[in-house]
């Protein structure tokens, strides 16, 4: 079974302060044209998305230039609804089971909900400190993802969880949907970026897959 973790894009969706929003016009329609193409004008940090290492660093791989292997891994999703404002490296090692196998640590901190509101930008969310961002470094991960704006606090313009997991190329994904995989262990997940040329980061198509839930299914048929 496949799940969806993916933010559709729309014109009024929340972004990062200072970045565009998007917009979605009509390039070509039915009427005129015989046919519809949507002209696509978005910064490549827009919905939920990847950040790469050089949207941050001068020297920094971009997305087009990593293996297709970088965007899939096996992952884990941990709540973090009720840690507060900081997920700490005591937390992460409590979680050591789960997170020692994983190719990918997901935060849920419960935002997904406020998508579409205000609030979504309440600089509020669970987001690691710099102890746990060096832990995360630590276990060899492809990558961080949370269901909010961002991995830092908005108001740290030092961007100093960026850094830590960027130095050392973990990839970074925010406004991720958790919400269905809330709390679940050991599954395959796929983050594909939009490719073009020095990607500094894109929008992504994430998705899980179940398979427990595929085989399961398969044997009631």
């Amino acid at each position: 079974m496949l799940i969806d973790m993916t933010h559709t894009i729309t014109p009024d969706i929340p972004v990062y302060p200072g970045t565009p929003a998007p917009c979605l016009s009509p390039a070509c329609t039915f009427t005129k044209d015989g046919f519809r193409e949507t002209l696509l004008t978005f910064s490549s940090h827009t919905g939920t998305h990847m950040d790469a290492p050089a949207h941050l660093l001068p020297e920094g791989r971009t997305l087009d230039d990593m293996p297709m292997s970088q965007f899939s891994g096996r992952a884990t999703v941990l709540d973090v609804s009720g840690e507060g404002p900081v997920i700490t490296e005591a937390f992460l090692q409590s979680n050591y089971e789960a997170i020692h196998t994983a190719d990918y640590i997901l935060f849920y901190t419960g935002w997904e909900d406020r998508w579409g509101r205000e609030d979504f930008l309440a600089d509020a969310f669970p987001v690691p400190d710099e102890a746990a961002a060096k832990y995360l470094v630590s276990r060899g991960l492809k990558g961080v993802g949370t269901d909010a704006v961002s991995i830092d606090r908005l108001g740290d313009k030092r961007l100093p969880i960026h850094h830590i997991l960027m130095k050392d190329s973990v990839l970074i994904l925010e406004n991720l949907c958790l919400k269905k995989v809330r709390g679940r262990k050991d599954f395959l997940f796929f983050a594909l970026p939009m490719k073009f040329q020095n990607t500094d980061g894109a929008p992504v198509r994430a998705f899980a897959e179940l398979r427990e839930a595929f085989e399961a299914e398969r044997r009631r048929r």
